[in-house]
């Protein structure tokens, strides 16, 4: 369970946690639902649980973005999971269902949240399937020895499409820094919002061509990392100024 998408859950689970503890994943689940897929196609909120065929065609290139980097950047093989729901139309899960396997990647509907386990047996079947094949190699973005402005930046390209790196004079020098204490072979970490392909949340769909904007550089020099702070994105524990006790 990666959490968040794929550009940030797996890429830090692929390109950190993986690359530490020498494991590699035999397949991947990417999951989808209508709703999201209208949501990133520029659906209201509001109105998510309305057929919206046109939208939701416009709300599937980011999920494409993420099939693309799970199984032909990190060559992992996936399956895309589908959550059903009762506002879901068979025009709407006829029109995903035609994308992804136009992507040559397998697609179930999930429908757990009605059905519980049962609604999850084909999609078990699937998994089992996919991670029954040939065992796929590690495929890292980066090697150990690239600098952090590079592993942040080839991140930046290959992932999020973006055209590259924004720092402040600042930044850089907090990078260079880190190189010349000996830090520079640690993975990086990016932070940043985990609702759009750019550090802005309201950019939605499959924008291409943006920068990604550094604004702070921390070492977590125990679990081995350097974070990269990108655009306005509050880090965990994210805790309020106001404890709720009070």
């Amino acid at each position: 369970e990666a959490g968040f998408g794929a550009d940030l859950g797996a890429e830090k689970f692929l390109d950190i946690k993986c690359r530490k503890s020498g494991l590699w994943p035999s397949a991947a689940v990417i999951v989808a639902s209508v709703r999201a897929l209208k949501y990133q196609g520029g659906a209201d909120v509001k109105q998510l649980s309305r057929e919206d065929l046109p939208r939701l065609a416009a709300g599937i290139a980011p999920m494409e973005r993420h099939i693309h980097n799970v199984s032909r950047v990190y060559g992992l093989p996936c399956v895309v999971a589908l959550n059903h729901f009762v506002h879901d139309t068979e025009a709407e899960v006829s029109l995903v269902r035609e994308r992804v396997q136009a992507t040559g990647v397998p697609m179930v509907l999930a429908r757990h949240w009605a059905e519980g386990s049962a609604g999850a047996e084909d999609l078990a079947r699937a998994v089992v399937a996919c991670a029954h094949g040939p065992d796929p190699q590690p495929a890292y973005l980066y090697p150990d020895a690239a600098s952090l402005w590079d592993k942040a930046e080839t991140v930046a390209r290959r992932v999020y499409r973006a055209k590259g790196l924004a720092a402040s004079a600042k930044v850089r020098a907090q990078l260079h820094k880190l190189q010349e204490q000996g830090h520079g072979h640690l993975p990086v970490c990016i932070a940043k919002t985990p609702y759009s392909w750019g550090t802005d949340p309201k950019e939605l769909g499959a924008i291409e061509g943006h920068e990604i904007d550094v604004r702070e550089v921390r070492l977590a020099a125990g679990a081995e990392f350097v974070v990269l702070v990108c655009g306005e994105i509050m880090t965990m524990p994210g805790l309020p100024r106001e404890p709720s006790a009070h």
